[in-house]
């Protein structure tokens, strides 16, 4: 059987792809995987891989149980929120940055017409 998958992606994290940063996001689709027996069908592929341009972290989400399930799901969605918490933080520290070369900007320039 051709597996199946609800996400498969595997991104850059550089504008540049000749660096090394990367994520790689891998969750099975098990829908179509035998319920009535217990063996090597058991496994799920899931993996999330997150590497700069000299480490690489790989996170374990078990789908094993039930508690480690909810587990699994606190961790993703924890991991999530401070993603986007972290996201919006450079946001605005860019926009805080920007504005101040803005201003150095145009203050060289009026110095240099007087």
């Amino acid at each position: 059987m051709h597996k199946k998958y609800h996400v498969q992606r595997r991104e850059f994290l550089n504008l540049r792809t000749d660096m090394r940063a990367y994520i790689i996001a891998v969750v099975e689709d098990a829908r179509e995987k035998h319920v009535c027996c217990k063996g090597s069908d058991d496994y799920n592929e899931i993996a999330l891989r997150i590497a700069d341009c000299s480490q690489e972290i790989e996170l374990y989400f078990d789908l094993e149980t039930f508690e480690d399930r909810q587990n699994s799901l606190h961790k993703v969605r924890t991991l999530a929120e401070v993603i986007n918490e972290f996201r919006s933080a450079i946001e605005r520290e860019i926009e805080v940055i920007n504005a101040r070369d803005s201003v150095h900007r145009h203050a060289r320039a009026a110095a240099a017409v007087h």
